[in-house]
């Protein structure tokens, strides 16, 4: 059953909150900030090398890369008036699913977020840490309030060309970082983890807003591998696990298609989701995925899959990701009644 390559990213131990919102003015809209270049990382069963270029007919987002620098040095600290912008959109991505309905958060919260992460990026443009926030707040944005599919197409062309041009500089500096390895020298850009999940979260709702096959064919996909790839090899760990899940859905979602996506693996997407859910086993969006994975690669173990469901269908939702958590839940109860041939497509 087709269903979303990486939805999980939204469902990432982001702070949610349950408290009431102080008053806070209409956000305007605000024009975009500059971001910053670049590729990705490695295929998982391969030595670390810097991401390829896209197939023919890909997307060129990323545009030419900086003059890197000459050795890799850690990310600064913000200054005090972005700290304190950074602050103040945090608190209002805390209040993002306050007043929420039937699944659907009101944007006003949200909105407020990206107008002050986007002012603080524009003091500090190379801050990574911010940008990840802002392209955090921009996939909740598109993912959870109802946004239709042209909205969504804005929202995550921007995400996914800003993360981009971002990889593409920090992959620049990395090869030129003198005395370690690319991966050594990125973990010193405070936020790069962050970046390079967030960056394949936007990609993966871009491939799903223009069709699996589409987004396969331009070279989508790779760029998500490489990218969640990078991400274990900074920190496997990293919001639970998150590269692990990222590659797991990956390669039970996403079609195998012949010079293209052929290093697509069912047996590595239920590796990697069973190394995510090892890791993080209470996780909401793991369970579901890895439920289904098994159910659609390794139906002999049925009985686990539905256990998955359930955990995943009860088990209240976090009450930093309350709502991200209760979509899952939803679509864990509707799988459960189809395998119980309670509702049509079972799988029974």
């Amino acid at each position: 059953m087709p269903l979303p390559l990486i939805l999980a990213l939204a469902a990432a131990a982001l702070p949610l909150a349950a408290q009431t919102p102080r008053p806070t003015p209409a956000p305007s809209p605000m024009p975009s900030a500059t971001p910053s270049p670049v590729p990705s990382t490695m295929p998982p069963d391969s030595s670390p090398t810097p991401i390829p270029a896209l197939s023919p007919g890909a997307p060129d987002l990323a545009g030419p890369a900086p003059t890197p620098t000459p050795t890799a040095t850690p990310t600064p600290s913000p200054t005090p008036d972005v700290a304190d912008l950074v602050a103040e959109a945090d608190d209002h991505f805390a209040l993002r699913s306050f007043g929420a309905k039937d699944g659907i958060a009101d944007p006003y919260e949200i909105d407020g977020a990206m107008i002050l992460y986007r002012k603080a990026l524009a003091l500090a443009p190379t801050d990574i840490a911010t940008l990840a926030k802002l392209m955090r707040a921009m996939h909740f944005r598109g993912a959870h309030t109802g946004a239709g599919l042209e909205e969504k197409k804005a929202i995550f062309d921007e995400g996914s060309r800003m993360g981009q041009q971002a990889v593409t500089r920090l992959e620049a500096e990395a090869e030129a970082a003198r005395g370690m390895s690319r991966i050594e020298a990125l973990r010193l850009a405070r936020g790069a983890p962050a970046l390079y999940l967030w960056t394949a979260g936007h990609w993966a709702e871009w491939g799903l807003a223009r069709g699996k096959f589409a987004a396969a064919r331009s070279g989508v996909a790779g760029r998500i591998r490489d990218l969640a790839q990078t991400v274990i090899d900074m920190d496997p760990l990293f919001e639970d696990a998150a590269g692990y899940r990222i590659l797991g859905r990956l390669h039970s979602e996403a079609p195998k298609i012949i010079f293209i996506t052929g290093w697509v693996s069912h047996n590595k997407a239920l590796d990697y989701l069973r190394r995510a859910h090892q890791a993080s086993p209470e996780h909401q969006v793991t369970r579901y995925f890895l439920a289904e994975a098994i159910l659609d690669h390794e139906p002999a173990n049925r009985d686990e899959a539905v256990r998955l469901l359930e955990l995943c269908a009860t088990t209240p939702p976090r009450p930093e990701t309350v709502l991200e958590d209760g979509r899952y839940a939803r679509m864990a109860r509707q799988e459960l009644d189809r395998l119980r041939g309670d509702s049509p497509g079972s799988r029974w």
